[in-house]
């Protein structure tokens, strides 16, 4: 046989003996092991290693004490919240930690134990203990943090301040994931880790200070006032008040009130106040709303930009100057108005103290031009209706109610430059009903009185 030959058998038959030895001492150390802990794991730096199920499960009752105050750490970028394990009946779960160590490296054949045994040697591991629970107290601590963290978003406001325009940054809002977050929790107080990281959502706002950027004159401003001391009425002003605040208007936007405001219902918090109902005031839902229209619509006219829709109120109103009045009522009568300038508009609405006031901010405002609103209005007097009342002495008149005046009112937008007024144009021509005066007259006959008969 050639020598090199013999030299490849040689080799052969070393790597065999040297394979065999191997799996011989890796069938050896499974057999050692199989029913005790690997040397090198330890549970929450407790040696376990060598002992059966049983040995380990009385050392680490002994070693470790009912579980100590701690609490479960939930936190995301800028919120931390911590919920005690008192709180949750949190225990240690001393079984399912043995078993854990129990079961530490004997996956795989013999050959990938023998790995475990040897990697344990050079790098010992320390397994963390599980934690019991309630879960239904653990659903109700993160019920409560979701309460806590949950916040909407706030959108970059524009104020008046110092009579200047100031921009109030946005603020992002946040949704906590409760069912993400409750399952992290469950999760790692089963691997006995004390921390964790919130799941959730960070919500940003429609308007930020970027956008708002360029707009810095006040363009406009209007002011109503209302009896404070109405307080379903004066609740609605401040219910749709805050809706129309803080709206940025793009060029060629249109904006529309009924929109902006949705349903005027008991459910979206609008309460019973006084509106006109065919004509005639009556208690409804809602009722208030339509100062904030009118108040708009003047903030509107003054800052020259264009009316799409408007209806006048069926009879004056008081808070206003005849024939500047808007109502809106339902989904058919609405102010819609748009932004017909080259530059985004914003409008400010704050209802405090009995003091409705709308302003809008612009980017750009010509020097020494303005605009003025001028009303003219006829009075129409009320018709006169009489009738007879059988119940009334012959002669007697009282009068069932007064009337009312109504109105024939004339809109007009002057455009003044440098202290002129350079144009004059009619914005509406609009009719109030009057309401009638009433008299009634009697026609009961008069009786003579007793004895008259015999004079």
């Amino acid at each position: 046989m050639p020598p090199s030959k013999k030299v490849l058998i040689l080799l052969l038959f070393l790597v065999l003996q040297s394979g065999a030895g191997i799996i011989g001492a890796a069938v050896a150390l499974d057999s050692k092991y199989t029913d005790v802990i690997q040397q090198g794991v330890t549970v929450k730096g407790i040696q376990l290693g060598g002992l059966s199920r049983a040995e380990a499960l009385l050392k680490l009752q002994n070693a470790l004490p009912p579980l100590p105050d701690q609490n479960l750490t939930i936190s995301n970028e800028e919120r931390i919240s911590f919920i005690n394990l008192h709180e949750l009946d949190g225990s240690y779960d001393y079984l399912s930690s043995v078993n854990e160590a129990l079961s530490y490296g004997k996956t795989g054949g013999a050959l990938n134990r023998l790995i475990s045994v040897l990697r344990l040697k050079a790098a010992p591991v320390d397994l963390k203990v599980s934690i019991n629970f309630s879960e239904g107290k653990l659903s109700e601590k993160i019920k409560s943090i979701q309460m806590e963290w949950d916040t909407p978003p706030g959108d970059a406001e524009i104020k008046l301040v110092n009579g200047s325009a100031a921009i109030i940054p946005e603020k992002k809002g946040y949704r906590l994931d409760f069912e993400k977050t409750l399952e992290r929790a469950r999760q790692a107080l089963a691997r006995g880790d004390l921390a964790i990281a919130a799941a959730g959502q960070v919500l940003e706002p429609a308007v930020t200070a970027a956008d708002l950027e360029e707009i810095r004159i006040l363009l406009s401003e209007y002011v109503t006032f209302y009896d404070p001391g109405d307080q379903n009425r004066a609740h609605n002003i401040a219910v749709a008040s805050a809706a129309i605040n803080a709206t940025l208007l793009k060029p060629g936007e249109i904006f529309s009130l009924n929109q902006k405001l949705g349903p005027r219902l008991a459910e979206t918090g609008y309460l019973k106040a006084p509106v006109y109902i065919g004509g005639h005031l009556a208690q409804d839902i809602g009722g208030g709303v339509c100062q904030v229209a009118t108040t708009l619509y003047n903030a509107v006219l003054l800052a020259d930009l264009a009316i799409v829709e408007r209806h006048p109120h069926p009879k004056p109103v008081a808070y206003v100057p005849i024939g500047l009045d808007a109502t809106i009522a339902g989904d058919y009568y609405d102010l819609k108005f748009m932004n017909n300038l080259s530059s985004p508009v914003y409008l400010s609405s704050t209802a405090e103290g009995g003091k409705l006031t709308v302003r809008i901010f612009g980017a750009v405002k010509k020097e020494g031009c303005s605009v003025r609103i001028t009303s003219e209005s006829t009075a129409i007097d009320p018709d006169i209706v009489t009738y007879h009342d059988d119940t009334l002495p012959e002669g007697e008149t009282r009068i069932k109610h007064l009337g009312k005046a109504g109105y024939k009112a004339w809109v007009y937008r002057e455009l003044i430059v440098d202290n002129q007024v350079v144009s004059k144009t009619l914005i509406s021509s609009d009719y109030y009903e009057s309401e009638d005066r009433v008299i009634v007259t009697g026609k009961k006959a008069k009786e003579n009185p007793p004895g008259d008969e015999d004079k």
